[in-house]
């Protein structure tokens, strides 16, 4: 135990048998269990309470550098500025540009004024116990709360777990990489250092395969602790940044003497963290999400969290302590953690990117703002303002690499009818890059991600087997034929319904929709867009069958279908509403063709390569043979179908759909296989 908390304050505290319980249980005492011991003696919580501090560390040096920007009036500067030992008004950026902080100051703490105001904290508490040794688990079971630590297990009706977290493996696409940093302490011969200003980022140093940058704190005219930083996957080579370090210091300041060292490494991640949620344990720290991912600071994050800890135990603060406990779900769901995530994607696969997006950043974007959107409070306004000056390339790379295909395919489809839309209807320059798109569409993906059944059963074409697949694909093929034929008006019955119910299946698995809600969503689908194009529609159907659309379908008739999406918070759908609605204002054929290709086939596709496993290149090598065979059946199908009228554009398209169906259904029925498997 240590000096000045004896052991007779553990004999008074309650024992439950055999084991010592106590009121508060803090497993770490870093800057969050400090800053949170500070709050709780401010709102006098720690008087006759019994606290356990367990830390393998005495936290008698000068570890770490805790600084933080604020504004006078900040709460945090009149709660902590007894511990601030110095500050700084100007700030030189990446450009080497002496810029104002105003309306902020930048603050520095040393580590050890803070472990020093929490221990006297402590001591003034006979109630407190504070022992060197680590925590080895926290758990719960039918007494409570219990920490065990070496062979000693503890109970208390609250623990703070302010352990350095333990990140999950990410996930797709969740990047963890690193922040470490090499400091020096130096005292100048000279005195030629600049105290009022502080240099957040100099890029005039090798990048080693990494973002590496010097940043400076002076403490006086001949003193500052100045520390090389590495953004990467991999820490910081010591050796380098000595060398690194001497060089740039040498060039800075001019002949220098160490004072003393300090070296850390800092996890920038948007992985999970793995921790338990227990009724009385509370996370705190970098544990409880407080590290910025895309900065490394945490200072007054940790500060904020002890803040609504303390007011929740002080019952100023409805919400209960572990309800303050953030979740993964919680912390990534903002538009910030959006902004960190790409940046993050950014420094770990594109590295060499770092220096000019973070040199562009402050050439363009005032220091002030810059840290005001890192405190993530600036409007969207004045972010868009910001990234519009910053290199597009990466960001643009990271953007389609993290964003779901979910929903970067509807944005994508927006965009597509939109400028046919601008186009101008029925213009000749609407015609060719309509027909375009959808000729090539049928190529690339329309027939081929039909054209894959036959390995669907196997995973691989099984030649033993291969007669009786062409066979039984073609008759089923013809029989639809036959209905065409004899029975239009069935045929037609049969090819909405089967078409609804496929559309259904593919979109509403991507959509994450049931089974009920799948066939709502492809029958509403269908309808509408044959509907918002009676005349056409049924000029096509006048050579298939007596049927007629006997109504037109308003272009807001999805609306239920966009408050639904909205209530869901389903974006992908609420996107895909939309540009279904907008491809009203096109020509049937091209509306259709947006749908069918764009969203059915292309999902469709994305599905068979998951379930199959194969890349999209062998997929598609695997099609060939049936996809050239479906063009050539195609050409044959639109010269032999007999055709008792005139022929005109709207014959041809209704004995191209005679076709589809044709086709369609002996590939629904193989694609039940597919949609049995969730794909994801």
């Amino acid at each position: 135990m240590e000096k000045g908390v004896t052991d007779s304050a553990a004999g008074k505290l309650q024992m439950e048998e055999g084991q010592i319980r106590y009121d508060y249980i803090f497993a770490g005492f870093g800057a969050s269990a400090s800053l949170l011991l500070l709050e709780m003696q401010r709102k006098n919580l720690l008087d006759n309470a019994n606290v356990l501090i367990l830390e393998p560390d005495n936290k008698k040096i000068n570890d770490k550098t805790f600084c933080f920007w604020a504004t006078e009036d900040d709460p945090i500067v009149s709660d902590l500025g007894f511990l601030v030992s110095h500050s700084w008004s100007h700030a030189i950026t990446g450009t080497h540009k002496k810029a104002v902080l105003k309306p902020y100051r930048y603050y520095h703490i040393p580590s050890i004024q803070l472990y020093s105001c929490a221990g006297k904290t402590l001591e003034k508490n006979k109630g407190c116990v504070r022992l060197n040794q680590p925590v080895r688990e926290i758990g719960d079971d039918e007494s409570g709360l219990f920490v065990i630590s070496g062979e000693q297990k503890f109970r208390a009706g609250r623990v703070f777990d302010s352990r350095p977290p333990v990140f999950i493996k990410p996930a797709e696409k969740e990047t963890h990489i690193l922040q470490s940093f090499i400091g020096w302490v130096i005292r100048t011969e000279a005195p030629s250092i600049d105290e009022n200003t502080i240099n957040f980022m100099d890029f005039e140093v090798e990048q080693n395969g990494g973002t590496q940058f010097v940043y400076t704190l002076p403490y006086s005219i001949d003193s500052a602790l100045v520390e090389l930083t590495r953004f990467g996957s991999d820490e910081i080579n010591e050796t380098e940044a000595k060398t690194q370090l001497e060089a740039y210091i040498l060039k800075r300041f001019g002949a220098f003497s160490i004072n003393s060292v300090e070296k850390g490494c800092i996890p920038m991640s948007n992985a999970k963290i793995n921790t338990i949620d227990l009724p009385g344990l509370s996370h705190l720290g970098a544990r409880n999400y407080a590290l910025k991912p895309s900065t490394g600071y945490a200072f007054k994050n940790m500060y904020r969290q002890a803040a609504e800890i303390a007011n929740s135990l002080a019952g100023s603060n409805k919400k209960s302590p572990e309800k303050l406990n953030n979740s993964h779900a919680k912390i990534t769901g903002s538009r910030f953690a959006f902004y960190d995530a790409l940046l993050l994607w950014i420094l770990n696969n594109n590295p060499e990117s770092g220096r000019l997006i973070f040199t562009k950043l402050f050439h363009h974007t005032s220091l002030s703002k810059v840290l005001q959107f890192l405190d993530e409070r600036s409007s969207i306004i004045t972010e868009f303002r910001m990234f519009s000056r910053l290199p597009l390339k990466p960001f643009f790379r990271a953007l389609l690499q993290r964003t779901d295909s979910g929903l970067l395919r509807p944005i994508i489809l927006v965009i597509t009818v939109l400028v046919l839309i601008a186009q101008g209807h029925g213009s000749p320059l609407q015609f060719y890059s309509g027909y375009f798109l959808f000729i090539s569409g049928m190529f690339l993906v329309g027939i081929p991600h039909g054209a894959v059944d036959h390995l669907l059963e196997t995973g691989k074409w099984n030649n033993p087997h291969a007669a009786g697949f062409i066979i039984r694909y073609l008759l089923q093929a013809a029989a639809m034929a036959l209905v065409w034929l004899f029975a239009p008006g069935l045929a037609l019955f049969i090819f909405l319904v089967y078409s609804a119910w496929h559309f259904g299946q593919a979109d509403g698995q991507l959509l994450g929709f049931s089974t009920g809600l799948s066939i709502l969503w492809g029958s509403s689908v269908l309808m509408y867009i044959l509907g918002t194009h009676n005349l056409e529609t049924n000029a096509i159907l006048k050579f298939l069958s007596s049927f007629r659309i006997p109504f037109e379908c308003p272009a807001t008739a999805l609306i239920p279908w966009l408050i639904f999406a909205f209530l869901r918070r389903n974006y992908a759908l609420a996107i895909t509403v939309i540009w279904l609605s907008l491809s009203s204002q096109l020509p049937l054929i091209f509306a259709f063709g947006i749908y069918f290709i764009g969203q059915h086939s292309c999902t469709s596709w994305q599905q068979i390569c998951r379930y199959l496993n194969l890349s999209n290149k062998r997929v598609w090598l695997h099609a060939l043979p049936f996809h050239l065979s479906a063009w050539l059946l195609m050409a044959g199908f639109l010269v032999l179908w007999p055709v008792n009228q005139e022929a005109t554009v709207f014959n041809r398209w209704a004995i191209f759909f005679i076709f589809i169906a044709c086709i369609s259904l002996p590939h629904a029925i193989a694609m039940k296989k597919v949609y049995s498997v969730k794909t994801g």
